[in-house]
């Protein structure tokens, strides 16, 4: 990479010097040409002046032609320049020190400016990458220091510049882009090993699971649909199974995850034991999860809560994984809402309930307001921003402490 940096500066200050050299030639080739032409006339003169003595010495006009002769041919050698030859010499290297100042500005520009140092330190990682590569995966007694996983990072970077087709490397650079808590890089770089391979599960697992780790709400999202989609190709698969009431488990439905994992248990034989065990561990901690859940949900049972039926006009549509916002908000005051829910859509017509529990803001409860009123709002990316196109409906102002069911048809569009 440096020779071709340095085979490029060579060229360009090439071209730069030829530049600065062509004024100089064309004057020296000018200078020349005059010089050649002002000769020529004065030899023509010459020529006609001599033979103008001999007329005259054939006229007797003049009588010392030897005296005239050499007065001409005095005044001839007077007109050429003798020192030409020498100026011209001299005016060669005229332009040597214009060329020696620009390579020097320019050597000096770059070394001070440029990143010279970088490129030579890249250089120098790249002719350690294949032993770095050969120390980390071949040799399975050594532990790799950050130096070493840096070094890896660096030149598998520049090897998936060249190979940007390789699944496997890119799902390496995302691994390495986890370790150094670049999420942004880890995510990035499994999306590309996705893409150079789309059939391969174990890349497609990688990237589930990842999302699910340290991926936003719409990067969490983005790794439902993927796992949705696996299980329609894989619909017997353990580990989309497994982790799809995983999924489940961080979101608090603790019910699904249960029965996602109880779906997946006939499907394990006996030699799964250790899978088994697993499972129904899982299973356990989920049931143990519900059940605080439940208890949590008696105290507030006395709470007062809205009922919600939420239908779609017919010109509405989603897509499927979509999420429904349902939120209350004051009826003259801050669009922050004062209570939310969040659901992933199933069916429609689908019922809600809004209450105390669900306030946004400690302090701020719905029976703290005396009137309010609720939206609905569809979120094809699961998140709680508000984007043009978004298909949404709300309520008529309801009173606190109202125990009429709450009708909201979505049929507006942001």
């Amino acid at each position: 990479m440096i020779s071709s940096l340095v085979i490029t500066i060579i060229l360009l200050l090439l071209f730069f010097s030829t530049l600065v050299l062509v004024p100089f030639i064309r004057h020296r080739k000018t200078e020349e040409a005059s010089q050649q032409r002002r000769n020529q006339l004065n030899h023509e003169l010459y020529d006609i002046r001599l033979q103008e003595v001999e007329e005259d010495l054939e006229q007797g006009v003049v009588t010392d032609k030897q005296s005239i002769v050499a007065e001409l041919q005095y005044n001839l050698l007077d007109d050429i320049d003798d020192n030409h030859q020498l100026k011209t010499n001299t005016n060669k290297l005229i332009w040597l020190p214009g060329i020696v100042f620009l390579i020097i500005t320019s050597v000096s520009l770059y070394w001070s400016v440029g990143a010279f140092k970088q490129v030579s330190e890249w250089q120098s990682t790249l002719e350690r990458y294949p032993a770095v590569y050969q120390k980390l995966f071949r040799d399975s007694v050594v532990e790799p220091d950050q130096q070493d996983l840096q070094d890896l990072m660096v030149g598998l970077r520049s090897h998936l510049v060249e190979q940007p087709d390789d699944a496997k490397g890119w799902a390496l650079y995302s691994r390495l882009g986890s370790i150094f808590n670049d999420p942004t890089l880890a995510i990035e770089a499994i999306d590309k090993a996705v893409a150079a391979q789309p059939e391969n599960i174990e890349i497609a697992f990688e990237s589930i699971e990842l999302k699910m780790k340290i991926g936003d709400e719409y990067e969490k999202a983005t790794a439902e649909l993927q796992l949705k989609n696996l299980l329609k190709q894989y619909p017997e698969n353990y580990q989309a199974w497994s982790m799809y009431g995983l999924l489940a488990l961080q979101q608090e439905n603790y019910e699904a995850a249960i029965k996602r994992w109880q779906t997946v248990l006939p499907l394990l034989s006996d030699s799964n034991g250790e899978q088994v065990r697993v499972l129904n561990n899982s299973i356990a901690y989920a049931q143990q999860q519900l059940a605080e859940q439940k208890e949590k949900d008696n105290t507030t049972v006395n709470l007062k809560q809205y009922e919600i039926s939420i239908t779609l006009a017919k010109q509405v549509s989603y897509e499927p994984g979509s999420s429904i916002f349902v939120y209350a908000q004051a009826v003259d005051g801050s669009p922050m809402p004062i209570a939310a829910v969040k659901l992933t859509i199933d069916t429609f017509p689908m019922q809600v309930f809004l209450s105390d529990a669900n306030a946004m803001v400690e302090g701020s409860k719905l029976s703290n307001y005396e009137q309010f009123i609720i939206k609905a709002r569809i979120s094809a990316d699961g998140t709680a921003n508000t984007q043009n196109g978004q298909w949404f409906g709300q309520s008529h102002i309801i009173k606190s402490g109202d125990t009429t069911p709450v009708n909201i048809i979505i049929n507006q569009q942001s």
